[in-house]
């Protein structure tokens, strides 16, 4: 969540800082002895007070829409230009580390645009390492995502054994194409630092270097990817394939699924479905497919899987799209503040149930909605 504080920018304690948001001064002496940073949002007053600066700010009307929904034990970061952004809440139960969008490949379906990840930097490792702090040491599950997390290199490690040792009971999710870990010495590294209930998330986009290699317009990437695939299968960690699906790939899903029944200890397979934003919106025309094709494409590979006991994942559709019998594999996969349902959703009957479809999607046009009457 993005919000401001227009009146830091006259005052501002520092050029950037994180701080633990404390909704009551209890805490505030414990989270200082630990050497965080505090902002106590004093409701009654609009006010939020930085510590150890002893600096107060007023919020503004306007701007305490958003400073109300915080939580405490929330953390945020605040910019001197008056922009915050919260990185994590408390009652999530998930905690996300973002190391940038940099990213060494260009996929055709990418949310990200191309000139955004052009002009992304990498996130310093040691504000890395500080965002973790901020998670408190009881947090279950914490992803690592980018762009491409392994161009942090070795830095990567270090993020990881860091998050573990300030984290220890915590289940952490990588989000990388993969590519990286054709080093062997590289991925050696994480199958000695990552255990059983950790997982590396991999996409592959095609059954072949041609078609994988053309969506993510990175040559030799297919072979990368599968490569330390094979590598990464000699740790303990989970090994989770996604398959995003779009004009350029339906009709290569069972095959593609039939590939992956090649590779040794594929744990669960997820099928993902559009986000059209960035690149996605400016490929509309070879990459657009609509949910319920999209869908229909991923059933044969899903019965492969079922047949060989790989746990199977329906992630961005919305249940119009999907066969009632595939409804139980439909995650909750969306992040709040893009979901979003259309005028037409409101006569569905399993709205209730339904985990809604991206707002880029909708407000594009893309979407569809085929409300479902019983």
């Amino acid at each position: 969540m993005t919000f401001y504080l227009s009146a830091y920018r006259s005052q501002p304690a520092a050029a950037y800082l994180f701080a633990r948001v404390r909704l009551s001064r209890k805490e505030i002496e414990s989270d200082l002895q630990i050497g965080l940073n505090v902002a106590y949002v004093e409701q009654e007053s609009q006010t939020v007070t930085l510590y150890p600066f002893e600096k107060s700010y007023s919020i503004s009307d306007a701007e305490w829409l958003r400073w109300k929904e915080l939580q405490d034990a929330d953390a945020i970061s605040l910019e001197n230009t008056g922009i915050c952004y919260r990185f994590y809440q408390a009652d999530a139960g998930d905690a996300t580390i973002v190391t940038g969008l940099t990213c060494n490949t260009n996929c055709v379906m990418c949310p990200v645009s191309e000139s955004s990840r052009c002009h992304a930097q990498l996130t310093p490792v040691e504000e890395l390492k500080m965002q973790i702090r901020y998670f408190g040491t009881e947090i279950p599950h914490i992803t690592i995502t980018g762009g491409e997390p392994t161009l942090l290199k070795q830095g990567l490690v270090e993020v990881v054994q860091y998050a573990k040792e300030q984290c220890p009971s915590s289940e952490i999710l990588i989000l990388t194409n993969g590519r990286t870990f054709s080093v062997a010495p590289y991925a050696q590294a994480f199958n000695q630092l990552l255990v059983a209930q950790d997982q590396i998330a991999i996409p592959i986009h095609g059954s072949n270097a041609e078609r994988h290699d053309a969506i993510t317009q990175a040559r030799g990437s297919f072979a990368q990817t599968i490569t330390g695939l094979k590598i990464l299968a000699q740790g303990t960690m989970r090994i989770e394939i996604r398959i995003v699906v779009s004009k350029l790939n339906y009709m290569d899903i069972s095959d593609i699924v039939d590939l992956l029944l090649t590779l040794p200890r594929i744990t669960v397979v997820n099928f993902i479905a559009l986000e059209m934003c960035g690149n996605a919106i400016k490929n509309r025309e070879q990459a657009w497919i609509d949910y319920p094709q999209a869908a229909a494409a991923c059933e044969d590979g899903i019965e492969k899987l079922v047949s060989a006991g790989i746990d199977i994942g329906l992630y961005n559709f919305p249940l119009c799209a999907v066969k009632h019998k595939y409804w139980t594999l439909c995650r909750d996969s969306i992040s709040d503040y893009k979901i979003r349902y259309t005028p037409e959703c409101e006569s569905c009957k399993v709205k209730n149930i339904c985990y809604g479809v991206f707002n880029s999607t909708i407000s594009t046009g893309c979407f569809v909605a085929r409300p479902i009457a019983e």
